[in-house]
């Protein structure tokens, strides 16, 4: 299986020493199609909508000695819909060519994906000045909608010269190759207008908040892993949204602002046939090692209460799992495939104060980034 911090390392090994200058032959070979829609939010206010179509990305058959079905996939930079702009929401699919969801039904999941910003520093890690991770989504496909449905006005600021890096974990499950596409849906407002404002996502996780480690062993049939550290806040905000990620067998994912708990997001399985999947007749399957059909994580519940926070407010995070009330997955070796508990927490600044702490961060030190992953896929998960 493709660790999490692999796929967050691709951007620092392709980006280190790149500066702002980056080919596109250093990426996926990738045509990106758009397709212009009709906003859903603010179209009052200039809100415009697009649909990119990211790819195509051949994944190698299951029985493929070198990649057993899962590969990595990069853009870099990736193609935005705007630039000088505030992304105000934005939805992943993955796709086959007829445009129709290649899922767990079909054999295909999209295990992971990343988004990240080369220009701004993490600021989860503002201490070690990494590169700034924007958003991590799994197969449940998730929408980070910072609008709330309309409600709020933010979104997050694509400077003019940003690099933005996306790498899509593709799996599959059947024997043979198959082309996939990844699709993701964007609204976004021009420029930065007034009365918006900038929002900062924070990455928390109960194993460390700066990928001190983002996975973790199962701990027997059913457990609750803690936060081993917290992240405080360096700022006042307004915390308007917080998107999990799980993976199977998670019954349920809570955090904590100073001890008390704000948000419980619950997984749903199965929720449509898409997410639904049967061991094929060959038992070789990234899959529980049944033979039954396997309701897999569709969706998981958002917390999107406006909840004013402080500077040195402390953020912590618990999540359950249980194989006694979902199975796991597992790897194609048959070990089960490491749990996740991730929460982007999205916070809310005003905007002049925001543009200026974006103007005054330093360059991240890619090198640092990468000497942590080296030392975590050096332990024993």
């Amino acid at each position: 299986m493709m660790k999490l911090e692999a796929i967050l390392a691709v951007l620092c090994t392709i980006g280190a020493g790149l500066g702002a200058a980056v080919t596109p032959q250093q990426a996926t070979n990738s045509i990106p199609k758009v397709e212009i829609l009709e906003a859903k939010n603010f179209r009052d206010l200039g809100a415009k909508r697009a649909r990119i179509t990211y790819g195509p990305y051949v994944v190698p058959g299951s029985e493929d000695a070198t990649t057993h079905g899962m590969k990595t996939f990069q853009e870099l930079p990736a193609l935005m819909p705007c630039r000088e702009c505030l992304i105000t929401s934005y939805a992943p699919d993955l796709v086959f060519a007829d445009g129709k969801p290649a899922n767990a039904n079909r054999e295909m999941w999209l295990h992971h994906i990343g988004l990240s910003n080369m220009n701004r520093t993490d600021t989860a890690c503002a201490s070690r000045n990494w590169p700034e991770r924007i958003s991590v989504n799994g197969n449940e496909r998730s929408s980070f909608d910072m609008t709330v449905k309309g409600t709020q006005k933010a979104g997050y600021y694509v400077r003019k010269n940003d690099t933005i890096f996306l790498a899509t974990d593709a799996m599959n499950i059947d024997e043979k190759p198959q082309t996939v596409y990844l699709a993701i849906d964007y609204e976004y407002i021009e420029g930065t207008p007034d009365g918006f404002d900038i929002v900062f996502p924070v990455w928390l996780d109960f194993k460390g908040n700066c990928l001190n480690e983002s996975t973790g062993a199962w701990q027997g049939e059913a457990f609750e892993a803690k936060s081993k550290t917290s992240f405080t806040a360096p700022w006042s905000a307004n915390l308007i949204l917080m998107v999990p990620h799980t993976h199977d067998g998670n019954t349920k994912q809570e955090v904590f602002l100073n001890g008390t708990s704000i948000c419980q997001n619950v997984p749903g399985y199965g929720e449509t046939a898409e997410f639904v999947s049967h061991v094929n007749e060959h038992g070789h399957d990234h899959d529980h090692g049944s033979s039954e059909h396997v309701l897999h994580v569709s969706s998981i519940s958002q917390c999107s209460d406006v909840i004013k926070t402080n500077p040195r407010d402390r953020f912590t995070i618990s999540s359950t799992y249980s194989m006694k009330e979902h199975p796991a997955m597992k790897d194609h070796d048959g070990s089960l495939e490491p749990i996740m508990g991730i929460e982007f927490l999205h916070f809310a600044r005003p905007r002049d104060e925001a543009i200026k702490d974006i103007l005054a961060m330093p360059e991240p030190n890619l090198q640092s980034f990468l000497d942590q992953v080296a030392e975590n896929n050096a332990k024993p998960h």
